[in-house]
């Protein structure tokens, strides 16, 4: 749980670096500017509650139903103000506009030989889709995670009923992950 010099300081510095999710625009590709089409970095807590919005859109994208905005605003502060401990929260932005979000945990398992990443929520908006954003985020993440020591990340999928399914599992597939079965949940009351 802690950044590559061994500190926890050290962990959330690094997720506080901007990232390399900049690109040129191609001609032709759509590009809305000219230069720098859009970024990525680690979310500052004032983008809790676009963080917060963006996994309420993601929650109803997948036909889930999201808690109050209000309570989901402070879970995102507390995991973008907690890297070291809680998890990473990295956004992809546009033109001063948030356009994607991906959140994760830290994990600690036996059978992961310690800590792992677990992504919890990976979002692009439908706009903004198929220009490798979200690519952008899962490698800010990868950086992040071997700076820490984990050796892995791990994702759920959603219901293979999920209309987008079929592209979701693809495109963990071309960003180098493997099958590693089905997970299941019990909510407790």
């Amino acid at each position: 749980m802690n950044g590559a010099d061994g500190t926890p300081e050290a962990a959330a510095a690094a997720m506080r670096a901007p990232g390399d999710g900049t690109r040129e625009a191609a001609p032709g590709d759509g590009a809305r500017e000219t230069a720098r089409e859009w970024h990525v970095r680690g979310a500052r807590e004032a983008d809790a509650g676009a963080v917060a919005e963006a996994v309420r859109q993601l929650l109803v994208e997948l036909g889930g139903a999201p808690g109050p905005s209000s309570a989901m605003r402070e879970v995102a502060r507390t995991v973008i103000a907690s890297p070291a401990a809680v998890g990473a929260v990295f956004v992809a932005e546009a033109q001063a506009e948030l356009v994607g979000v991906l959140a994760a945990s830290w994990q600690t398992a036996i059978h992961a030989l310690g800590v792992y990443a677990l992504i919890q929520d990976l979002w692009v908006h439908p706009a903004w889709r198929d220009r490798d954003i979200g690519g952008s985020l899962l490698q800010e993440l990868f950086a992040l995670a071997r700076a820490r020591g984990c050796a892995r990340v791990e994702v759920g999928l959603p219901r293979e009923s999920f209309s987008r399914f079929s592209a979701t599992e693809g495109f963990y597939l071309r960003n180098g992950f493997a099958a590693n079965g089905p997970r299941m949940r019990r909510l407790l009351s």
